[in-house]
């Protein structure tokens, strides 16, 4: 097929497979933020309530810049979901598995909020440090992932502050960790591959989405080791403030 398919259209990262990636990246997005706000602002109201102005300062801008961040992706999806109809069951699906979560005690909620924090960290410094996923090209796509992956590393350290001022040990946030990487991987290639069949029914090459797909997994490999690597490495942060 031509590059004047509707799938084809689209691509803004290099190919269809990159550019997938970050789309699917965005519809899980703005629920899992409204996770963290949700759980961030119950803790606040709560044990928060006697933490240090220092924290308190850091937990006000770490709300700030996820509803943001939130209203960023909700504009990216609505465009994203207008061109490719077929992204919003993926959208809506990633909203239940969130509600669901929401359903734990706010101890285990904070423990993930820690992890998907930490998971957006380390996928943050690839994108910043590296070309291999994205391509620092100055296209607007490039520019709102690029400012989200800053802002992430700068409010970082919040959620472990919160975390250690909760009292959570080591063995809940590994274990955390883990489910939020088993959730995120799965719900990112399910929607990964709901956006590629969208692809396909408008007439996108399959050939050509094996070949890029394939390309991309080699290409892309360095900075899946590193990813990974940083993820595994993971030890739960002490607290940034005295008295936090």
């Amino acid at each position: 097929m031509t590059a004047r398919t509707p799938g084809e259209a689209v691509i803004w990262n290099r190919t269809i497979p990159r550019s997938r990636l970050f789309d699917a990246l965005s519809l899980i997005l703005p629920t899992g933020e409204s996770f963290v706000i949700a759980t961030i602002e119950e803790w606040q109201r709560g044990a928060g309530g006697c933490a240090s102005d220092a924290l308190q300062a850091e937990v006000s801008r770490l709300i700030r810049e996820e509803r943001a961040h939130q209203r960023a992706h909700d504009r990216y999806n609505a465009a994203l979901i207008k061109a490719t109809p077929g992204a919003a069951p993926a959208a809506e699906r990633a909203k239940r598995v969130t509600d669901e979560i929401a359903k734990c005690s706010l101890t285990m909620r904070l423990a993930l909020v820690v992890a998907f924090e930490h998971l957006t960290i380390v996928l943050s410094r690839e994108i910043l440090a590296h070309p291999d996923l994205l391509p620092d090209d100055d296209s607007a796509h490039s520019r709102m992932w690029r400012w989200h992956a800053r802002e992430e590393i700068a409010h970082g350290h919040v959620a472990a502050d919160v975390a250690a001022h909760h009292g959570i040990g080591r063995a809940r946030n590994s274990l955390a960790l883990g489910l939020a990487a088993t959730f995120l991987s799965l719900d990112v290639l399910r929607c990964w591959w709901a956006l590629c069949r969208c692809d396909l029914r408008s007439g996108f090459s399959g050939w050509r989405l094996a070949r890029d797909t394939g390309a991309f997994l080699v290409q892309g490999l360095p900075s899946f080791v590193r990813m990974t690597a940083g993820v595994l490495g993971h030890r739960p942060l002490k607290a940034s403030f005295p008295g936090a």
